[in-house]
């Protein structure tokens, strides 16, 4: 990671954070840790569409209710990778974590990761769980010293 970008939580009046809670959608439209073809011009165009939708007004007053907290790698007041925890008590879960697909494999995932863990930690955390898409993504978490201890089952609609 370069040293002008940077992962770090961020608070709910920060500039970044309509980029930073549009990236995953892209980035998990595009899964895995492959470099894709989405990139600045189309995460402009995802914060636009959901410009005035409230889904940042709902993660705001999450943010400021101590339900949600947001980490992002911003490079030049955008988001690049983004993700959140959301503590509960001792427990908390990291969701959405995904990189923008052109500027992938520099680490941004790992390091917003790591911003989250630190950050539930500091709020008194003890158990930090969170569900890896894929091998890959598993073996990355693995790096920040989390470690495999059960399988997620998800539950749908009956066949």
């Amino acid at each position: 990671m370069s040293e002008d970008l940077s992962a770090r939580t961020l608070d709910p009046d920060n500039p970044a954070l309509p980029s930073a809670l549009a990236v995953p959608h892209l980035a998990f439209a595009e899964p895995g840790t492959r470099i894709g073809s989405a990139g600045a011009a189309e995460l402009a165009e995802t914060v636009r569409d959901r410009s005035g939708d409230g889904s940042v007004d709902r993660v705001v007053a999450r943010i400021r209710e101590g339900l949600t907290v947001v980490a992002a790698a911003v490079e030049d007041g955008t988001a690049l990778c983004a993700g959140q925890h959301q503590p509960v008590g001792a427990v908390s879960e990291i969701v959405g974590v995904g990189t923008l697909p052109t500027p992938r494999r520099r680490g941004l995932g790992l390091a917003v990761t790591a911003a989250l863990v630190a950050d539930a930690r500091s709020r008194g955390v003890e158990t930090v769980f969170l569900s890896a898409g894929d091998e890959d993504v598993a073996r990355l978490y693995a790096r920040l010293g989390l470690r495999r201890i059960a399988t997620a089952l998800i539950g749908g609609p009956a066949e």
